[in-house]
């Protein structure tokens, strides 16, 4: 999403950040993240799997993937939502 920010005339970039069921929960400036980087933590029954976003000026906000039975499942689980961030939707 991109808009026109009227008191400056520079165009914003919106990342929307999903949940786990992939709708968008939040909306952040693109210019202000800072990273992400998959979390992967071992449950009873497979992987559990979070991308870990840091964003200027707040503290570090997780997005859970969901849980899988393979951590190659959550690796891929991760890769998508990274495209899925780098693509803007």
């Amino acid at each position: 999403m991109r808009g026109q920010n009227p008191q400056y005339g520079a165009e914003m970039r919106l990342l929307p950040i999903p949940d786990a069921a992939g709708n968008p929960t939040m909306w952040i400036n693109a210019d202000h993240l800072v990273s992400v980087q998959p979390v992967y933590r071992n449950s009873g029954n497979g992987v559990v799997a979070d991308a870990e976003l840091k964003i200027d000026g707040l503290p570090l906000q997780r997005v859970p993937l969901g849980e899988y039975l393979e951590r190659v499942d959550a690796e891929a689980a991760f890769a998508v939502f990274l495209e899925r961030l780098q693509a803007g939707e």
